[in-house]
């Protein structure tokens, strides 16, 4: 995974490798999921990744952007448990950076079905997803 300009501007604390993801925790609340490339995200997995995210904030919610590689999705089960109400005790906010239109409609399709309890925006770039994601401490110190 490259980890592009967003270093620029927020400096990456630490990194933790798992087998479907990326674990990047940023300046700040922010955390950066990335899902690599050709893989098909199993629940498993996104509780591998919430129990990163628990252990190195030491239970503090963040704020997340996800990105996903290329030809890379969720089974139904994985979206549902990536937004369901459990999730939210890792997670305050999301910020989905959208791949292309393929990739938008689905992540469409997550957040009209699935209905997360928390808030959660699509954009286009990491840049615009940073930005959102900075007005959300908010929601951090209010947990």
């Amino acid at each position: 995974m490259v980890l592009t300009s967003y270093l620029n501007t927020m400096e990456t604390m630490h990194v933790v490798e798992l087998e479907a993801c990326t674990v990047a925790f940023l300046d700040g609340d922010i955390v950066h999921t990335h899902f690599k490339d050709h893989h098909m995200v199993q629940p498993e997995e996104v509780q591998a990744m919430f129990d990163v995210i628990e252990q190195e904030r030491q239970g503090r919610k963040a704020l997340l952007m996800v990105s996903v590689g290329e030809d890379t999705s969720m089974t139904g089960e994985a979206r549902a448990h990536a937004s369901s109400e459990e999730s939210c005790r890792y997670i305050a906010a999301d910020a989905i950076v959208v791949r292309d239109f393929g990739h938008q409609l689905a992540a469409n399709v997550f957040v009209r079905h699935n209905k997360p309890h928390r808030p959660i925006q699509m954009f286009p770039d990491q840049e615009t997803a940073l930005a959102w994601l900075n007005k959300q401490h908010h929601l951090v110190e209010q947990a």
